[in-house]
């Protein structure tokens, strides 16, 4: 398995694990009523869980999976490989912390982060995909 598969696989994991302490404390919350900042948390267990956990193991998984390139054997560009999980785990840290703080610029920030992560994603598996096609 690829780094770039295990560093987006093992990240999912952590988010996974936050993101359940997250919904557990709100559910708690919801039966036993501690305190009404727990429903601030609601974007940020949303973006957690969904872009943290849920896109980013799918993301690690398919790089893994989708097909090498024909001809070297190779999985594409190194460069943008290795930056796409920094860029998708700092999109999702920066709208979560705009979520709690109430930044809208920084929000702004994390979702192009992210919106890069991806169309590198794409970018990357665009052209192994359609080599097998030819």
């Amino acid at each position: 398995m690829p780094l770039v598969s295990r560093i987006l696989i093992k990240a999912s994991f952590i988010y996974l694990l936050i993101g359940l302490l997250i919904g557990v404390l709100m559910l708690i919350n919801k039966a036993v009523f501690i305190s009404p900042v727990f429903w601030f948390l609601i974007p940020a267990h949303i973006e957690i869980m969904i872009f943290g956990w849920i896109i980013q193991f799918t993301m690690g998984v398919a790089y893994w999976t989708f097909p090498r390139f024909l001809k070297d054997k190779s999985r594409g560009a190194a460069k943008p490989a290795n930056l796409m999980p920094v860029l998708l785990n700092a999109g999702i840290i920066l709208v979560v912390i705009s979520d709690l703080m109430a930044w809208n610029g920084v929000a702004l920030t994390g979702r192009v982060f992210e919106l890069s992560a991806v169309l590198m994603f794409v970018g990357l598996h665009w052209k192994r995909v359609v080599t097998y096609n030819k």
